[in-house]
Parts: C-alpha cells; structure tokens; sequence
C-alpha cells in the first residue's frame, strides 16, 4: 500500500517540461534558437516519444516555443512578467480591450455570472 501524498511525485514529463520551462525563463534557451525535437528530446533524456511529444505540445501551448512545418521547431522566449521586457504587452493590451469591447456589445439577455466576473477583472486590470 502506497502512504503519502500521491500527488507530490513528479512525473518524468513534468521534471522535463519544467526544465525547459524554466531554462527559457533564465535565458539559457533564447528566442530564434533551435529547440530539439521530439525525437531528440526522447534520445537526449531517455523518454519515451509520446513524453517527448506531450513536453512539445505543453511547450508550444505555453507559447514558449513554436513548430514550423518542414523547417523545425525554435524558441519563442519567455512570457511577459517570467524574465520577458514585455514588448508583447502592447498586443495582449490591445487584444484584451477588443474582448472587453465585444462583451459589452454581446447582446444576450444574461450572461454567464463567471464570464462577467472575468471581464470585469479584465476591465479593472486594463483600467
């Protein structure tokens, strides 16, 4: 009989992602380079392809790096706020205000009490 947190054991997918997580934070890995593929992930750290692909597909969700068909897979750098200089703020900035826009032109006779919870955080963060 297992005794203990179960959900304290880290698995090899998290250790890995955390890893190249956290080395895109630092700087290690920096915007452009190339990042390795999943079959190299899975050669390089002793994994199995379907880990090495679900580290790329966490990576890439992330938008810590980026697939690009036919010619590989590279490094987007870190989130703004995570060791970013924030030059995408302005983008995100502006992206929030257009979806804060369009739910108060939304014109539904009520609308779900989480979703306006969320916009109006939205709202008071954008200010």
């Amino acid at each position: 009989m297992v005794h203990g947190d179960v959900g304290s054991f880290d698995t090899r997918f998290e250790r890995l992602t955390g890893h190249y997580r956290d080395a895109i934070a630092r700087g290690e890995l920096k915007p452009g380079d190339r990042f390795p593929s999943a079959k190299a992930l899975s050669e390089r750290h002793k994994v199995g392809r379907t880990t090495a692909g679900r580290v790329h597909g966490t990576l890439i969700s992330l938008g810590l790096i980026e697939h690009r068909a036919g010619i590989g897979t590279f490094v987007l750098g870190p989130p703004a706020g995570e060791g970013g200089d924030g030059k995408d703020r302005p983008a995100l900035e502006s992206a929030a205000r257009k979806a804060v826009r369009a739910f108060d032109e939304w014109r539904a006779r009520s609308k779900p009490p989480t979703l306006t919870d969320a916009m109006n955080e939205l709202r008071d963060a954008l200010g």
